[in-house]
């Protein structure tokens, strides 16, 4: 049977990689598709507006199946059957996937490109002259903005300025932009969009300031420029990477930018508008905290690619379980590496997601350094579990508290994960959802900074209202209670167990 599944699936990969190579000819002609290949929704199958690997294994799930949502050849309708031809649709959008490239360079200064496009949001303290511009824009006058001498060392003989009227007055050329506003340029699409202070004075409405959304290669990235949380935000559609200001003084503060990017919920948020004259390291953390979405902070310099973006960038810690003998458990985001301990066996091939380590229930477990104290701030820990039994513990702090695990009457998915001691000390908080069955399971506890929730197969089963968690300085155990209580081993499967430094949405 493995090997009809892997045979089937090199020879999905073989067919794919024929589509790829006969380019837009044959493949094109049969299923009326133009040689510009334009962004298609209905074969992104994920939403993530990027066509690649993720959509190829969506398909592959329904291979042969009538299954509508990927059944995508002949266009609009399909045949009733996922097979090749849907296939080389798939490799023909996937091979027009262009990547788009971000760097930030510093206060609020930005370069976007994608091939031969290159744009400047602000650019500022420029220390070489590339002269590679294809446009350069400008989201008001202020000096930490507005830079003539940055501007010359980007531009050439063709690039294009655009910026609100008075800069333009001031530079003494280029294309004038407002709120509300789009300016199509060869590749690129830029929408100017307003940028205002509500509660201080330095940016009023009135000037018609400005941010911009930059449309390139069916990317949308958004740079707020100086501005505080306005209702706009709520209008702006799907955006790929957001560049909020955090550093508070002028613009939004952390708390503030944290709730802009739940209001625009970006594939990836990026504090900016920190680090020189206004904001510190310390507001960027605070609002990569804060934000629900994935959220990432910059270096000065520092490029991500389109592919980049995908990237959980609250990622602390990941226990793949995949390994095949030793006894290291290796975290594949850090160097919290965990020890196994007893006589565990691992399963190269068992696990839900490749492999996974069996315990046994008398004595098996897995030991980590410390990772997060429940006590300084948002988390989530996900994990997939098979077997088990009641009263017995998935994952827990050493010396602490059972953070996820079964009820010791029904088997129900569990946290002791509690303030700290006192008269009123909350019970453990259990979910109605039996963990015991046999079945595969993704288990998940998250801490909001005021609730903690409770997640099986990533659905909600369970949440109460806390005002905080009890604080915890000790590394982790896998499959045992937090004091290695003899009834407290897990006997069945664990794998891939992750941690996250915000409360995740599964």
């Amino acid at each position: 049977m493995k090997f009809f599944v892997r045979y089937k699936i090199s020879l999905m990969l073989l067919v794919f990689v024929i589509g790829l190579v006969l380019g837009s000819s044959s493949v094109n002609a049969e299923f009326g598709l133009g040689e510009n290949l334009q962004y298609d929704p209905a074969i992104d199958f994920n939403a993530d507006r990027i066509i690649n690997l993720i959509d190829f294994s969506i398909l592959a799930q329904y291979w042969l199946q009538g299954k509508s949502s990927v059944d995508i050849a002949p266009a609009p309708m399909g045949d009733g059957k996922v097979d090749f031809k849907d296939l080389a649709v798939l490799g023909q959008h996937w091979l027009e996937t262009e990547i788009v490239y971000i760097q930030w360079l510093a206060h609020a200064s930005v370069k976007v490109w994608a091939g031969d496009v290159v744009i400047y949001v602000d650019p500022r303290n420029l220390s070489e002259s590339p002269h590679d511009a294809n446009a350069v824009l400008v989201t008001h006058s202020h000096s930490d903005h507005y830079q003539p001498a940055d501007i010359a060392r980007v531009s050439g003989p063709q690039t294009k300025f655009i910026a609100p009227p008075d800069v333009v007055a001031l530079y003494g050329k280029g294309q004038a932009i407002a709120p509300g506003q789009t300016i199509e340029l060869d590749g690129v699409t830029v929408i100017a969009v307003p940028a205002y202070n509500t509660n201080k004075p330095n940016h009023p409405k009135s000037n018609n300031w400005v941010g911009f959304i930059v449309e390139l290669a069916r990317k949308r990235i958004y740079v707020a420029g100086d501005t505080d949380l306005i209702p706009e935000m709520q209008t702006l559609g799907k955006i790929d990477v957001a560049f909020l200001p955090a550093g508070g003084t002028y613009t939004m503060n952390a708390t503030e930018a944290a709730q802009a990017a739940n209001i625009i919920n970006p594939t990836l948020a990026i504090p900016y508008h920190w680090g020189t004259s206004v904001g510190t390291l310390a507001d960027a953390q605070l609002f990569t905290q804060l934000a629900v979405c994935n959220a990432k902070i910059m270096s000065a310099g520092e490029i991500l690619s389109s592919q980049d973006w995908l990237k959980d960038f609250s990622l602390v810690t990941h226990w793949k379980l995949d390994e095949t003998a030793d006894r290291t458990a290796y975290d594949s985001v850090s160097d919290k590496h965990g020890t196994v301990n007893g006589n565990p066996v691992w399963q190269p091939a068992g696990g839900k997601i490749d492999g996974a380590l069996q315990l046994d229930g008398d004595g098996d477990y897995v030991s980590t350094p410390f990772v997060l104290n429940p006590a300084t701030g948002k988390f989530s820990v996900f994990a997939w579990i098979k077997g088990g039994a009641t009263g017995q513990v998935v994952l827990s702090q050493i010396g602490a508290a059972n953070w996820l695990g079964a009820d010791s009457s029904t088997g129900k998915l569990m946290t002791n994960l509690s303030p700290p001691a006192g008269r009123f000390a909350p019970p453990p908080l259990v979910s109605e959802f039996v963990i015991t069955d046999g079945i595969w399971h993704r288990i998940g506890l998250v801490w909001d900074g005021s609730r903690r929730i409770l997640y099986v197969d990533d659905i909600e089963m369970a949440r109460d209202a806390q005002a905080s968690l009890a604080a915890a300085t000790g590394g982790l155990y896998f499959g045992a209670g937090s004091n290695l209580a003899a009834g407290s081993f897990w006997p069945g499967l664990i794998d891939d167990v992750r941690i996250h430094n915000r409360a995740v949405t599964p």
